[in-house]
């Protein structure tokens, strides 16, 4: 089992969709491009540059390479502003500000609204039309003999109803339809015109078509439902993945920073080791030393002069990159100010069951997690391919209520009467010779379902490498710590021969001077390594804690989906 490393609790909730990501459903501001940068400009006047020394053209003297203003020169540190931070106060700022996390948040709230896009197929639909027509033609009459007659006049018809589709795949109408016609008769031929009449025909009409066979049911013709819903929950573990790669980032960077202090620490005691050394062999310039040890000696600082500078850049580029990854307004990464780590790394073995370790892995890994939401969707397509293979069948049947008189109301009335009921049923029936679009498109499903079983598969392996990979790098990791202190205790013991010699009266014979100077180097180098293996170890830490699938729950972060407020206000009309 491994140790809890994590002392301080972190309990922060996200909201998956509008809560996090800042969605509203009214209409956004114009984008203006300043206005987003202004924040970076002022914190950009904070930052002052120092004064760049001139490319020199002769070596140093002696007296100028161990000034002590000279000893620190090269990038401020000390001077700035500095905040310190623990590695929980930083990831809960990230969690709250960074951009990377915030842009990923938008794609689950983006999935959301196809949700609901796909669900909105099987709302009722209101329709209303209104038709005029002019009629002039020629009908034919029957009163004994039968005779042609042009008919002209006015019909204008209204028809208001609600059609929705039904889950089932069939559809569903109701509607009132109103035609007044108005129009005259003349018997062709005999002259015997008619007067101008009018009637009202009033009817109401109940549709429904429904599929026997093929778009059956509700699995098929819910399945786009389905799929973006589970497309929804593929996007929520994307937005995981971004928030688990930020805080992975963080973690790395937060321990490089410790060992890029620790290393500036370690420079700066090599630099004054080294200036001490230079000092007393100027004292003994007359007794027993001569130009070359003095010049072993400046040559030695001013080297450890440039390698103090790196270091001081290295602690200031990885100060920035903590602050852009937790990118708070109060801190930015143009501002001053720079931050520090206020934590230690963890100093202790870690022991823990590699067995355990996999179980975790397989149920946390949100790879494995989006693989089996593909693999439904891959499901659902294969179902209503295979639905698709059946002939097209549908039934329909219709009830019309009629009533038709010269006056509105009569015909209302007559209609209401249940005088006048009609209804109908119908069969269609129809089937594509050889079927092959069908065919295909089934047999594509079923090799991209196995496709994505496949995948699955092969995820396990990869999640078996990689957790098994991050368990051995933490043991080894720690052993190399273990390897690096010891170097590190013999390197002290033997520097401290070497000054032990010298206090005694060894002469200051260049070869010893030289030997001194190895070993203060040998000394600085046992620490830094001893630094970087220490931040190794933490990041390994972090890596197993990663390829478990458990870095957020490590790290004390908690995701918690919220409802979408705009998308509630769209479900409710």
């Amino acid at each position: 089992m491994m140790k809890p490393v994590r002392n301080a609790s972190l309990i922060l909730g996200l909201a998956v969709t509008a809560a996090l990501t800042g969605c509203t459903a009214s209409e956004p501001p114009p984008f203006d491009p300043r206005s987003v940068g202004d924040a970076a400009r002022r914190a950009s006047s904070e930052v002052r540059s120092h004064d760049l020394p001139n490319l020199p053209t002769t070596a140093p003297a002696p007296e100028d390479a161990l000034k002590p203003d000279r000893a620190t020169t090269g990038p401020v540190l000390g001077v700035e502003p500095q905040e310190r931070m623990t590695l929980q106060e930083i990831i809960q700022r990230a969690v709250a500000n960074n951009l990377d996390v915030k842009v990923a948040g938008y794609t689950p709230a983006i999935d959301q609204t196809r949700v609901i896009e796909a669900e909105a197929r099987f709302d009722p639909t209101f329709f209303s039309q209104l038709t005029f027509e002019r009629r002039d033609r020629v009908v034919f009459i029957s009163n004994g003999n039968a005779q042609a007659s042009d008919e002209y006049g006015n019909v204008l018809t209204g028809q208001t109803g609600i059609r929705q589709n039904l889950e089932s795949g069939g559809q569903i109408e109701l509607r009132a339809q109103t035609t007044y016609n108005y129009f005259q008769n003349t018997v062709s031929g005999g002259g015997q015109d008619k007067p101008w009449t009018g009637n009202y025909d009033n009817q109401l009409v109940l549709q429904l078509t429904q599929p026997l066979l093929r778009d059956f049911g509700n699995d098929t013709n819910r399945a786009r439902i389905t799929i973006n819903r589970n497309n929804q929950l593929v996007s929520v573990l994307e937005f995981r993945k971004e928030l688990e790669e930020t805080l992975a980032n963080i973690e790395e960077s937060y321990w490089r920073l410790v060992q890029a202090e620790r290393d500036l620490k370690t420079q700066e005691e090599l630099l004054t080791r080294t200036t001490d050394t230079a000092i007393r062999l100027l004292q003994r310039i007359d007794v027993d030393v001569t130009d070359v040890q003095i010049n072993q000696a400046t040559a030695s600082v001013e080297q450890r002069r440039r390698l103090l500078i790196s270091a001081k850049r290295q602690v200031k580029d990885l100060s920035d990159q903590l602050k852009r990854l937790m990118q708070d307004p109060n801190m930015p990464v143009a501002s001053a100010t720079l931050l520090l780590p206020a934590q230690e790394p963890l100093a202790e073995p870690i022991r823990f069951d590699f067995e355990e370790q996999l179980n975790t892995a397989l149920e946390s890994r949100f790879e494995l997690g989006q693989q089996t939401l593909r693999i439904d969707n891959a499901d659902v397509a294969r179902q209503v391919a295979k639905n698709n293979l059946l002939p097209q069948l549908n039934i329909t049947a219709q009830g019309n209520l009629q009533g038709l008189q010269r006056g509105f109301d009569e015909s209302a009335a007559d209609m209401w009467s249940g005088d006048h009921f009609s209804w109908q049923l119908g069969l269609s029936l129809e089937i594509p010779i050889g079927n092959r679009a069908a065919r295909a498109i089934y047999a594509r499903s079923l090799l991209q379902r196995q496709q994505a079983v496949d995948q699955y598969r092969n995820l396990i392996d990869q999640i078996s490498l990689e957790v098994k990979t991050s368990a051995r790098a933490v043991e080894t990791r720690w052993e190399e710590v273990v390897a690096a202190r010891k170097a590190r205790f013999a390197a002290e013991k033997s520097l401290a021969g070497i000054e032990s010699r010298e206090l005694a009266g060894e002469p200051l014979t260049p070869e010893f001077v030289n030997l001194k100077l190895s070993e203060q180097e040998r000394l600085a180098q046992s620490q830094r390594d001893e630094n970087d293996a220490l931040a190794q170890y933490n990041i390994a830490i972090e890596q197993l804690e990663r390829a478990k699938g458990t870095l957020l729950k490590y790290n004390n972060v908690i995701m918690q989906e919220e409802d979408q407020p705009f998308t509630k206000k769209f479900e409710a009309r």
